[in-house]
Parts: structure tokens; C-alpha cells; sequence
């Protein structure tokens, strides 16, 4: 859920935001950010999403609140992440992270995953972040969870991301180009979904506009 700058030059921002593959960075000790986006011309699944979290030492404590069509109420992703390893200026990055989604009061999935993130160049241009874990559906038992993200920094200010996720039956793509101003950032994300019991012109697809800072 951390939206980091890696203090050297060029170097690209790490995942955050809409994106479901997650770095190895926290929010500083004492300091917040919040992620929002608003999800649009989806088959079904508009909406509106703020992920607000804190740091505390290593730790990381965050929820994304969201609602939109189909979805009475508020859903709620309560998570926490923790730092094993500091990989945001050289090496590679290590942080543990679970988290839960409640939708209308009821417990839906639950993920645990283990996050990392190194750079692939000497300047950190290119960012890769691993993720590797289990998800459980209340509808079926756990699952491996795997998912690649890459960020690549064309300048100072605007990043490419792309990634994909597997988990059970379902691949998950997202891609798009980040503008960061100062603390603040502006995300334009184009993704889809397919399921591995259906045929491809079933996917979901979506475009997210978001907007990312931190104080």
C-alpha cells in the first residue's frame, strides 16, 4: 500500500494505489499517506476507493474503504504490514502483509502474502516487486497467491507500472503511468480480469483514475 520515492535519481516510485501487487516499502514512523481512485467504465464494477494507512516503526496499519455498483454498504480491507527488510535506496526490500475483506458486515477473503522489491539496475530505474502467498475465499478453501509488478521511471516524474496476479482460476492485469508532484501523485491504471471457467469474453475490464499523497 506504500506510495515511496526511492531517494536517488530517476529512480521509480513503488506500487500503491490501485495496484494489487504490493512493494516491500512502509510509511515512515509517524507519518500517513492515503491512496484513492475511482474506478469507471468497468462492466459492473464502478466505484469509489480510499486506502488511508499509518506507520508505526517497521509497521505499516491501513484499510481501503469502497463502494459502488452492486455493493450495499461499505466494504472494508483492513490490513498490516511489516518491514523485514529496508530496500527502498539499494538491495532488496522483504515485508510480511495480511489483510481482510468485509463486505456488509461478513468476512469474504482473507491474504497473506510475503512482498519484495529490488531494482534491476545500478540507478533503480526498473523495480521489481514479488509477491508470494495464499488467499482464502469463504466460498472455497486457500489458495497460492502469486503476483509480479514492474515499475519503470521514464523521468524524475512519470513512472510505467505494470503487473499481473494469479490466484485461484483468475488472472488479474493491470498497467498504466504514474505523474508524481512533490508528495502527491496522479495514477491512470487500465486493467481486466479473466477466469479460468470462463471464456475470455467474460473478463472484467476497467479504467482507474486515482490520486496518491502523503503527510
Amino acid at each position: 500500500m506504500a506510495v515511496v520515492a526511492v531517494l536517488v535519481p530517476l529512480a521509480a516510485q513503488a506500487e500503491g494505489g490501485s495496484y494489487n501487487v504490493d512493494d516491500a516499502s512502509v510509511a515512515g514512523a509517524g507519518t500517513c499517506q492515503l491512496e484513492s481512485w475511482l474506478r469507471a467504465w468497468s462492466n459492473g464494477t464502478n466505484g469509489v476507493y480510499a486506502a488511508p494507512a499509518c506507520g508505526i516503526g517497521p509497521v505499516e496499519l491501513g484499510v481501503t474503504l469502497n463502494t459502488g455498483q452492486h455493493l450495499r454498504g461499505i466494504g472494508a480491507n483492513p490490513g498490516i504490514k511489516w518491514q523485514l527488510r529496508n530496500g527502498d535506496d539499494k538491495g532488496v526490500g522483504v515485508a510480511l502483509e495480511a489483510n481482510g475483506t468485509y463486505l456488509r458486515g461478513r468476512q469474504d477473503d482473507l491474504q497473506a502474502y510475503v512482498a519484495t522489491t529490488f531494482g534491476l539496475d545500478d540507478a533503480r530505474r526498473l523495480m521489481v516487486a514479488v509477491n508470494i502467498g495464499a488467499d482464502r475465499d469463504h466460498r472455497t478453501r486457500s489458495h497460492p497467491l502469486y503476483g509480479v509488478g514492474l515499475d519503470l521511471a521514464l523521468t524524475r516524474r512519470v513512472t510505467l507500472l505494470v503487473e499481473r496476479v494469479w490466484t485461484y482460476r483468475t488472472t488479474t492485469d493491470q498497467g498504466g503511468v504514474r505523474v508524481a508532484f512533490g508528495e502527491s501523485s496522479l495514477d491512470l491504471v487500465v486493467g481486466g480480469e479473466r477466469e479460468a471457467i470462463e471464456r475470455p469474453r467474460h473478463g472484467s475490464h476497467w479504467i482507474n483514475l486515482g490520486w496518491n499523497a502523503a503527510f
